[in-house]
Formats: structure tokens, sequence, C-alpha cells
């Protein structure tokens, strides 16, 4: 959904809350707490409230409004799984079709430059990273498959902020990406499929351990 210029910093500004755990899973946002807050009419408001609604930050219950999602693991591990099953094919079929030399040297020079400017770089290696699996899926000339993992890109993007938080798991991405990316040019399909899924692997654990310590904490300091 495209933001209003009235709905923009008012969509971010609760995001970043419901991401830094200023509100709680369960927490209620109302229509008008918030035209109060933001001195602004209920349009930009319910643009912001629905958008949030679509990235999955917060849901909308007849008879009760908005409130905080409370997370569901047991949904974020199914997510997980299909990312693996798709972007395994995805791997499979390049292996097997090839990939550009130079076009592959230069995503194997990207990140380990990356990694050679850390803690500097941490920052934009979330979002650099779900472009450089969608970018692999791209390769692969199949649309649908591109499509299906946008989709489920969208749904986790806020929970894999959760993942890439510290110099040690950048580094273990970067590490991962340059070797997925020496298994595709040596065409070694099973060599890429372990890579990949240890890289997929490690961040699901990493998202379900930060979430719940983030979580724990947020409780304590409301005690």
């Amino acid at each position: 959904m495209a933001k209003s210029n009235l709905s923009q910093p008012i969509y971010e500004k609760l995001s970043e809350r419901i991401l830094h755990w200023y509100y709680l899973p369960g927490h209620r946002l109302t229509e008008d707490a918030l035209c109060d807050e933001y001195n602004v009419s209920r349009s930009p408001i319910r643009e912001a409230l629905n958008t949030l609604v679509e990235n999955g930050l917060i849901e909308k219950k007849p008879g009760v409004g908005y409130s905080v999602r409370l997370l569901d693991f047991d949904e974020i591990n199914e997510l997980y799984d299909v990312r693996i099953a798709l972007e395994s094919y995805a791997i499979q079929l390049i292996c097997r079709n090839g990939m550009d030399e130079m076009r592959l040297q230069e995503l194997r020079s990207y990140w380990v430059d990356i990694g050679s400017r850390l803690p500097d770089a941490a920052k934009t290696v979330a979002a650099a990273d779900e472009e450089f699996h969608e970018l692999l899926a791209r390769m692969t000339g199949n649309r649908t498959l591109l499509a299906m993992l946008k989709s489920i890109d969208q749904r986790i993007h806020f929970v894999r902020l959760a993942d890439i938080t510290n110099e040690e798991r950048v580094r273990a991405t970067c590490t991962d990406h340059v070797a997925l990316l020496d298994a595709i040019s040596g065409r070694d399909e099973v060599r890429a499929g372990q890579v990949l899924r240890k890289n997929i692997d490690d961040g699901r654990l990493s998202v379900e351990h930060a979430i719940k310590e983030a979580l724990a904490n947020a409780y304590r300091t409301r005690e």
C-alpha cells in the first residue's frame, strides 16, 4: 500500500515502537488516541494502521480493533521452511544453468568487502541479505518462484531485522554468501544446498533467540 505524506511518518514511528518493544504484544492502538497524538484526521491514521496490518506487525479484530500481534513462532518456522524449499530449488537451477562469471565475482567482492569493514558495515546487512536471496531467485527466470519468495520475505521482513544484529552474525552471513557463490561458481549443487540451508537455519535460530530475549527484557523493564 502506498502511504500518503501524512501517514508515512506515523507508520514509521509506530513500526519503530513495535520493533523496539515499546509496544508489547497485545498492546491496543486506537484511532482516537493516535489522532490526538499526531494531531491529524482519521484518514492517515487508518492508512498507517492498515499498512502495519499488511506487514504483519499488528492485527485487526472485529469488535476489538487494532493490537500488536502476538508472535507465532510456528508460523515463522513454517515460512522459513518454505524459504528453504524455494531457495534450494533456485540454487539447483542456477548451478545447472550456470551464472554470469562477472556478476558472480561482483557479488562475491561485495560480501567480502562488507566482511572486511566490520563493524561499520553492519547496519545495512539485513536489507542487503534480503536483496541477495531475492536476486538469486530472480536469476532463475522463474517469475512465480520469485513472487512466492517476495511474498514470504514481506511477511518475515520485520522479523528478519532481529536476525543480523551483531558483528558475529554479520560475519557469518558474509562467509555463508561467499561460500554459496563459490559453490555456484563450481556448479556444486550439493555444497550450495548445504550452505544455503545453514545460512537460513542460522537466521531462523537467531531470530527466535533475539525475539525471546528482547521480549523478556521489555517485560522486565515494565515490572
